[in-house]
């Protein structure tokens, strides 16, 4: 009852804070089957019922811990490209070490991630926020391919393939880096993705020109 009483006196921010974390640390203990609204409530001290009073479910909670994730995430990227020198490629540089920092390589934070895409195709609010945490992602990557095509004078260049591409790229050595840390070291993953901007400049971007149809 206390814990309660203390937990209702909380600011909303904190409130909902709170009740994120609790979420994170019973979906990298149980994962997201496991991870129930009982336990989310006994790791955050408050009722079942203060939880129910401000989420429909699990499925709206889980959602929730992943759109606060991923904008941490997107907050550190872009804090990183705002630092890099005015130009395209060095902002992509940033990008990659920031993906490959510490703070997004913590192990909690890739247990949690791998619970969420877990979750993605089982529950529709954990999709849509998949598909806004994904879309605002690609979107800060096709902006920068953008200005790296225009820095380049390349015509015609299909920014957001482009954007899908290197995000599957980035996806694909982040999940290798959570289920075996040590296939690669994290300067390796950002040589892996420096290597593929390479081959963009170099003449790779012709697999990403926009395509037209004859009348």
């Amino acid at each position: 009852m206390t814990q309660e009483v203390r937990f209702s006196r909380m600011a909303p921010e904190l409130r909902k804070t709170n009740l994120i974390e609790a979420t994170l640390v019973c979906l990298q203990r149980h994962g997201f089957q496991g991870a129930s609204i009982r336990k989310i409530s006994a790791e955050a001290g408050v009722s079942v019922g203060l939880i129910s009073h401000h989420y429909s479910g699990k499925d709206e909670l889980v959602a929730e811990a992943y759109l606060a994730v991923t904008g941490r995430v997107m907050a550190l990227l872009r804090a990183a490209m705002e630092q890099a020198a005015p130009n395209a490629r060095e902002r992509l540089s940033a990008f990659f070490r920031g993906s490959f920092s510490a703070e997004l390589l913590d192990p909690q934070l890739l247990d949690a991630w791998l619970a969420f895409w877990g979750a993605v195709k089982t529950a529709e609010a954990i999709n849509l926020a998949h598909e806004q945490s994904y879309g605002e992602y690609r979107a800060i990557l096709r902006k920068v391919l953008n200005e790296l095509a225009e820095e380049e004078g390349w015509q015609r260049f299909d920014s957001d393939l482009a954007a899908i591409s290197l995000s599957a790229l980035l996806d694909g050595l982040w999940l290798e880096s959570g289920l075996n840390p040590g296939t690669f070291t994290p300067e390796q993953g950002m040589q892996i993705c420096e290597a593929w901007v390479d081959g963009l400049q170099a003449g790779g971007r012709q697999r990403f020109t926009l395509q037209t149809t004859g009348c």
